[in-house]
């Protein structure tokens, strides 16, 4: 059963010489941004986001969880806020305060005046299609790597999503993508390149149940297909088998797997999984050897990255978009929902639906067995998502500094399991 939330949501707003601090209580999510505005709304409070400073989970007790959220809002200079001098204050607000002060440069979204300058380019583009904002923008995630908002308009919602200049290559990549594969982005209404923005028509919902994992493998494989004659005018990074092993040695030290550290490999863990050297290499060299093509690599396929209607998908966020080894960019596991389990089976013979679509390249029997070498070594292609990408692009470095972790994790569990595949 899940846990009823309860947080402490700590809002904080500042200009020079004073901030003002209100502790809201809510039953909703706020780590990433949604259902912030609606609670400081409902409480007769002004603002846009800015950043969220901190955030803890306190503990569960009596079928409760606990969290504390603080978040700085921009109000400007409204009045009947309590505005006070900033040493009147206890020790944690100012230390908040002074987290606050430091925003990361290369996010735009943290700063003030990013959101009216973007609401208002927002409703110049839909005026420019024919259509009306009808309300205000409700915040679904806004982060350091991204913002999402879901807009309504008198047509329908629409979504804009914003990136910082070192995810600009999703706002060049998206509108190609939707335009020559069908599913494999939504219909793209304007995009900035400059501004880093998207305009998004809806292509359906999230997947909250297990999905047709046959229907989203073969979904994949055609797109992966269909991908090959694009490549050369995109101009994408390669980050194939070839890219993997060249970071093999980086991957397996100790500086990477934190051994040691809070949150870190232990020792003897990062002894094990340094052990499967040879393993990994061979096994990255079977797929550089292998008959299949280079084709579009997404670099974060799951079932968060992936929407529904009528049957039909549609993939979502191509930041990490990339050349790559097919298998390596999918893993038929990642399409379950968190913490929904597949039918018994349901991996493996999404697995061979997705094979029989490269069997013009190799016999079944060979494309399994490249197909398990690729469950393991896609998770080092993951990690390098982070470890090559965004722990040296995010200037507040704490939120990500164990984000890959996890798939070097799954490395070793796999390889203790025996067994190649497997179900979160």
């Amino acid at each position: 059963m899940t846990p009823r939330r309860e947080t402490a949501l700590h809002v904080l707003y500042t200009r020079p010489g004073e901030s003002a601090w209100y502790t809201l209580d809510t039953d909703h999510m706020t780590f990433f941004g949604a259902n912030v505005l609606e609670v400081v709304r409902a409480a007769g409070l002004p603002g846009t986001l800015l950043r969220r400073l901190h955030f803890r989970t306190v503990g569960e007790e009596g079928g409760v969880r606990r969290t504390e959220s603080v978040w700085h809002l921009h109000a400007g200079e409204a009045a009947g806020l309590d505005w006070r001098a900033e040493g009147a204050w206890d020790e944690r607000r100012r230390a908040w305060r002074e987290v606050a002060r430091t925003p990361p440069t290369n996010v735009p979204w943290m700063h003030p005046g990013w959101h009216a300058d973007t609401l208002a380019w927002l409703d110049e583009e839909l005026t420019a299609q024919g259509r009306t904002r009808t309300g205000e923008p409700a915040v679904l995630k806004h982060w350091q790597i991204s913002v999402l908002w879901r807009v309504p308009t008198g047509a329908g919602p629409v979504y804009l999503k914003a990136v910082p200049a070192f995810f600009a290559r999703e706002v060049a990549v998206t509108p190609v993508l939707a335009r020559e594969l069908e599913g494999a982005a939504p219909p793209v209404l304007a995009a900035d390149t400059g501004r880093g923005l998207l305009l998004l028509e809806s292509a359906g919902s999230e997947v909250s149940e297990a999905p047709d994992l046959d229907a989203v493998m073969a979904h994949v494989a055609r797109l992966q297909q269909a991908s090959r004659p694009l490549l050369p005018a995109l101009e994408l990074r390669d980050r194939g088998p070839e890219y993997v092993l060249d970071w093999l040695d980086a991957l397996l030290s100790d500086a990477t797997l934190l051994t040691g550290e809070d949150g870190g490999f232990t020792a003897q863990d990062a002894g094990a999984l340094r052990a499967l050297r040879p393993l990994l290499t061979a096994a990255l060299e079977r797929l550089a050897a292998s008959p299949l093509p280079r084709t579009l690599g997404h670099g974060d396929l799951h079932g968060g990255n992936m929407v529904a209607r009528d049957g039909a998908f549609t993939l979502l966020d191509w930041s990490d978009v990339c050349v790559t080894h097919p298998f390596l960019d999918v893993n038929p596991a990642y399409f379950s929902p968190w913490q929904v389990d597949p039918p018994p089976g349901a991996v493996d013979a999404a697995r061979d639906v997705y094979l029989r679509a490269w069997t013009e390249f190799a016999p079944e029997d060979d494309l399994k067995a490249l197909f398990r070498d690729a469950v393991i070594c896609g998770e080092l292609y993951r990690a390098l998502g982070y470890v090559d990408g965004l722990q040296g692009a995010v200037e507040d470095k704490t939120e990500w500094r164990t984000a890959h972790l996890g798939h070097l994790r799954q490395v070793l569990r796999l390889h203790r399991a025996q067994d190649w595949s497997w179900a979160p």
